[in-house]
């Protein structure tokens, strides 16, 4: 009977356990989306236009564009956020953490050198280009510096959490009331030390911050893969995107995806990418992201998006460049890049390193289910079913 007990006991508690370690990210809900209390939305809760203005401004200092919850409430419990980074000459983002998300950085314009420090102490650094991506992994300390003093940088983080919170070094250390006696200790240095970091930083404080049901945690800073006994910065460094950015656009709509397949080092930061071009008069047809919302940032052109809830209600919206908008987990969505002259292009982020993509067409039409089920779903005969098969073939 105490065997029995004890072993009821332990599997209680493997459940738990096992529960706590897929909520590590950012909750799930049990609905589409959040509703802010009495207020009735549209297509326009889904949407965020302040970012609208980042692109041709003047760089005169970094700055950062948050696009979390605090700023977007239309993300509350759907697991992702982004931010635009803009480096001027020279600019730099210092060292700081996110305690609840991984970064997943694409250079967008001009060069970065960046780096991260693991909890064996071993520094991580790599320059990139336009094109390039790079993870930092959650909770470890991180930079990014523009090193060319001649030319601005720009650079869009994704997040697998809507609020990734940020501790800035600098700031937290050395601004926020520590003892000098506890920081000449800690640094093994002497308070005058100390207060001349403090007294330069009070002068010319700069805070960077990033915030005033995703993938399972890990336990480990990131996942090795099993047959490489150790890593460098190139492996948290991804260059298929690079052919992209300023590329004449494709003929027909593309996906270019950089998530856990294409760049391994994704594996446990809960955090992934795509890369979507929509020539002129393309669309991406109806589909579904099972493990993950997405967050589209349109970087040129425009667009026309919309979603579908469990209640069959739809939600649209006319995107412009700059313009972001979420599309809830699970629920079916499409983009579609109505100017029939102009071509477009967006970045998408991901609360997962899978997201999934379920393509409704090809999953319901293509996939051998029996005509005589699709007719009876679609209340319509199966010369009908027949011919969208053949279309899609």
């Amino acid at each position: 009977m105490a065997s029995f007990l004890l072993k009821s006991v332990l599997v209680v508690v493997a459940v738990f356990f096992i529960s706590s370690m897929a909520q590590a990210s950012d909750p799930d809900i049990l609905s589409d989306f959040i509703v802010p209390a009495g207020s009735t939305i549209d297509g326009n809760f889904f949407t965020f236009t302040g970012t609208r203005d980042i692109f041709g401004s003047i760089i005169e200092k970094f700055s950062v564009t948050k696009v979390s919850k605090a700023e977007f409430p239309g993300l509350d419990g759907q697991s992702v956020s982004l931010a635009v980074l803009q480096f001027p000459g020279g600019g730099v983002n210092p060292p700081h953490t996110h305690p609840r998300a991984a970064e997943l950085l694409f250079v967008v314009k001009g060069s970065l050198e960046v780096g991260f420090v693991d909890t064996a102490n071993k520094l991580y650094t790599q320059a990139l280009q336009v094109g390039d991506l790079f993870v930092f992994p959650k909770g470890l300390v991180h930079y990014q510096y523009n090193s060319d003093w001649n030319k601005s940088a720009i650079a869009v983080s994704g997040f697998g959490s809507t609020s990734t919170g940020t501790v800035s070094l600098p700031t937290t250390l050395f601004a926020t009331g520590i003892d000098d006696q506890v920081l000449a200790k800690s640094f093994k240095s002497d308070i005058a030390t100390i207060r001349k970091i403090k007294a330069a930083l009070a002068t010319s404080l700069l805070i960077f911050q990033i915030a005033s049901a995703g993938d399972p945690d890990i336990l480990t800073d990131f996942v090795m893969p099993l047959e490489v006994p150790s890593v460098d910065a190139s492996y948290f460094t991804f260059s298929g995107l690079r052919g992209l950015v300023g590329a004449p656009p494709p003929e027909k709509f593309k996906v270019t995806k950089a998530g856990m397949t294409e760049f391994p080092a994704l594996n446990g930061q809960s955090v992934s990418y795509a890369i979507l071009q929509y020539p002129a008069g393309s669309v991406n047809p109806v589909h579904t992201h099972p493990r993950s919302a997405e967050l589209l940032f349109l970087m040129s052109g425009t667009l026309e998006v919309g979603f579908i809830d469990t209640t069959n209600k739809i939600y649209t919206q006319t995107l412009q460049t700059g313009d972001v908008f979420v599309f809830p987990k699970g629920l079916v969505h499409y983009q579609y890049n109505a100017d029939a002259e102009n071509c477009a292009w967006g970045i998408s982020a991901f609360g997962s390193a899978n997201a999934g993509t379920v393509s409704i067409p090809n999953s319901v039409f293509n996939t051998s289910i029996p005509d005589n089920i699709l007719a009876k779903s679609f209340k319509t005969d199966i010369i009908t079913i027949q011919k969208i098969k053949a279309g899609l073939a």
